[in-house]
């Protein structure tokens, strides 16, 4: 079963394995029978029984009521007790600051949201300090409650330095620490702080909650600015935290005489969030296109961005379709790439482009399915993000569950 796979990370010990994966069992499928959970788990039912009982002492688990019975006494059905405490989940992207405070489930109980200002990254990161001030305070949870709180990061990290590298270059890529947001966190609130990239993190929120457990290669990208990876079941961070990064720097050419076309190579460079497709639908009005929207003229130019874009395209107009189709086939280049490299079993797109539903999504599949070797397409499900938004908070929700979990 995909779960004896599970966290082989050489830091945790088989008790922090064990609590893990049977605590995310109980999770996904409470209220359950510890008879299944030895049967998902396979572990033995001596071993989950001792492991549950330890649970139900700490107020972790809760005892649900009386399964059927196939024969004999009726087994005793468990849950997870959402209610044990809550956990925060922040995400500091490239255009805003989330913050989240959740359940155990997880299940959003207050959300805050403003735009990234601009600026260096130490403004930024003492901005979302604020943001989950706040949140915390409008959600009426009871600081005692907060357990954990998860930090997802846009950026280039540096686990060994503590440091987060902001890589738009119109923000002038600057580098942030994020151990100072850390420690201001975990000074304020007293809980530990799991910090991580976004499109990690991501990845991690769609495998643990709207993923099957039988999906162990996942890939998530984060449109076009970075990916998260799923393998064999575990994250794959890399060596310094930063895995994941989908651009080469481009800024740093001199002396390879590799010529102009490489600037020009939309699979070697990132497009941004919106795949370029705003950029793209100026040009064209400025060029004499037209689309039967007032939104989207050159009247409105300046007014234009890609929520537009997606909105006309869903309801028929050609101008706004056109642009799509040319932006999901460029960013299905990147995508048939890396599946091929990767062979998962799932492709999520996420980041803002699974707004544009069934014509971004068909785009990107026929060009999978064109360019990327047989039996690799074959195996692999491309779909839009189901969390939307939300993704990164969840993954960095679910982030410091699973530490919080491994230490019960």
């Amino acid at each position: 079963m995909a779960y004896r796979s599970l966290y082989k990370s050489e830091h945790l010990t088989d008790r922090e394995r064990k609590n893990i994966i049977l605590l995310d069992v109980i999770r996904r499928n409470g209220p359950i029978a510890k008879t299944d959970i030895s049967r998902i788990t396979q572990f033995n039912i001596v071993t989950v029984s001792n492991y549950v009982e330890h649970y139900i002492d700490q107020k972790l688990v809760v005892e649900k009521g009386l399964d059927i019975s196939s024969g004999g006494r009726r087994p005793e059905l468990v849950e997870l007790n959402s209610d044990w405490g809550s956990l925060v989940g922040v995400e500091i992207g490239p255009t805003h600051i989330m913050a989240i405070v959740s359940n155990l489930s997880p299940t959003i109980l207050h959300k805050e949201k403003i735009r990234r200002p601009e600026g260096h990254m130490e403004v930024v990161i003492a901005e979302a300090v604020k943001l989950v001030r706040k949140a915390v305070e409008e959600s009426k949870v009871p600081l005692e409650k907060i357990k954990g709180i998860g930090l997802g990061l846009s950026g280039v990290i540096d686990r060994g330095a503590g440091t987060i590298r902001d890589t738009d270059t119109l923000r002038g890529k600057t580098v942030g620490n994020f151990a100072t947001a850390k420690g201001a966190l975990e000074k304020e609130f007293r809980v530990p702080v799991s910090v991580g990239n976004d499109a990690s993190l991501a990845a991690l929120a769609e495998k643990k909650l709207s993923l099957r457990i039988d999906d162990e290669n996942v890939l998530y990208f984060y449109s076009d600015v970075g990916s998260g990876i799923i393998a064999n079941n575990d994250l794959f961070w890399g060596s310094s935290w930063s895995a994941g990064e989908i651009q080469l720097n481009l800024d740093k050419l001199d002396g390879l005489d590799l010529g102009a076309w490489v600037k020009q190579t939309d699979f070697l460079r990132s497009e941004g969030l919106d795949l370029g497709m705003v950029r793209r639908a100026r040009e064209k009005l400025k060029a004499g296109g037209h689309s039967k929207f007032p939104d989207l003229s050159e009247k409105n130019i300046d007014k234009i961005d890609v929520g537009m874009i997606f909105d006309a395209a869903k309801r028929g107009d050609d101008f706004a379709t056109g642009i799509v189709e040319e932006a999901a086939t460029r960013f299905g280049l990147k995508v048939a790439y890396l599946t091929n490299f990767f062979n998962p079993e799932v492709v999520v797109l996420g980041g803002g482009i699974e707004r544009g539903g069934e014509i971004m999504l068909n785009h990107v599949r026929r060009v999978v399915k064109q360019l990327v070797m047989e039996e690799t397409a074959g195996a692999a499900k491309i779909i839009l993000s189901r969390l939307g938004e939300d993704a990164v908070c969840y993954g960095a929700v679910c982030l410091v569950t699973q530490e919080l979990f491994a230490e019960v």
